[in-house]
């Protein structure tokens, strides 16, 4: 049963991390505000395209810090 147990929370521990990498990637988050900026600056869409955008990915890096903060640390052993 231990071998099971220790999968289990290996594997979970694992899908944290990868959601933490890819979804919650907050230097990738950073960098689309940047690129949403810039497309805006050379005219590539409209300061309505822009507004909109920036508020979605202002919210997905708040979003973003919270979890990471939370979850970064968090061993899933003691959690249990």
């Amino acid at each position: 049963m231990l071998l099971i147990d220790d999968f289990v929370i290996w594997l979970t521990e694992t899908m944290r991390d990868y959601a933490l990498k890819v979804k919650y990637d907050i230097k990738n988050i950073n960098s689309q505000i940047k690129e949403n900026r810039l497309l805006l600056e050379i005219g590539e869409i409209t300061e309505k395209e822009y507004k909109k955008k920036h508020k979605l990915l202002l919210e997905e890096l708040e979003n973003a810090k919270e979890v990471t903060e939370k979850l970064s640390d968090v061993k899933i052993a003691e959690v249990q």
